[in-house]
């Protein structure tokens, strides 16, 4: 790609972030969440314009998912708050929220808004984040928008475990067949998984998360069955968190090579707004 092109995408990007925040936060959102990536700088850099506009709530508390998004949130002058040291929104509610919204990136995004996320190692607390909020957003570049997941991401799953005994996780993640069962479809492409450990760059030694864990990357094709493989990995003794994000994603906005923006809406919100008209 030339830097012509990378710098239109870069602009895409930022639109893309202006605009889902635009739509989605204003001075009723108590609670925000905000993820990890490129592209919530962009969208960091959004509220705090608001907030100079004064159009954001002036109790404002956001939730980082990562170390990065923490620093970013605090040089923002905003308020960093931890998930666990907020209420629930809604005691009366049947399902649990503690976060109006939550504005985060992705890896990839297929066509029913499932989402791989944990390309910087920080996908427990973005699930964690995700799973405690009324709607996740998303928002990435053109070259992460695809119809199966595995299409355009080729460095695997991300897959958060525990340092002890991560070699026997490594070697049930590679022995993990695509067919489930006898009578149903293959789950993802490969039948032979591959799963690496990754490795720091500026470190000796593997990548070590914020919650003190390690990654092993998962390369197992393209996953039809995106919650099957979510749930099949989860359920290996030793794995803290798969970055596999199924059915938590209610928008994803996407920046496009030509510098336009494009928004996608999950399709259970697309019946649930369609019975509502």
């Amino acid at each position: 790609m030339s830097s012509s092109s990378q710098s239109l995408v870069e602009q895409s990007k930022r639109r893309a972030a202006f605009a889902a925040v635009d739509k989605h936060v204003d001075s009723s959102v108590r609670v925000l969440g905000i993820g990890s990536g490129s592209t919530v700088v962009y969208a960091t850099e959004r509220l705090v314009e608001l907030r100079r506009q004064n159009k954001l709530h002036p109790r404002l508390l956001c939730v980082p998912t990562s170390f990065q998004s923490k620093q970013l949130i605090i040089e923002a002058g905003l308020t960093a708050v931890d998930l666990d040291d907020l209420p629930e929104l809604d005691p009366g509610s049947d399902s649990f929220a503690s976060v109006n919204v939550t504005i985060d990136g992705a890896d990839e995004v297929d066509s029913d808004l499932n989402a791989i996320k944990g390309g910087g190692g920080a996908h427990l607390r973005e699930k964690l984040v995700a799973n405690a909020s009324r709607k996740l957003v998303l928002i990435a570049d053109y070259r992460k928008d695809s119809t199966t997941l595995g299409e355009k991401w080729h460095k695997g799953i991300p897959v958060e475990v525990s340092p002890l005994g991560w070699r026997t996780v490594k070697r049930q993640l590679e022995r993990m067949g695509p067919e489930l069962s006898p009578k149903t479809e293959p789950a993802f492409e490969s039948a032979h998984p591959v799963a690496e450990l990754r490795q720091a760059v500026r470190k000796a030694g593997p990548v070590v998360t914020d919650n003190g864990n390690f990654i092993l990357d998962v390369s197992v094709g393209r996953i039809y069955r995106a919650p099957a493989v979510e749930r099949l990995i989860k359920m290996i003794p030793g794995v803290i968190e798969v970055g596999i994000f199924c059915g938590l994603a209610s928008e994803a906005w996407f920046g496009n090579e030509d510098g336009s923006i494009a928004c996608r809406v999950s399709p259970s919100q697309s019946q649930s707004t369609a019975s509502d008209q």
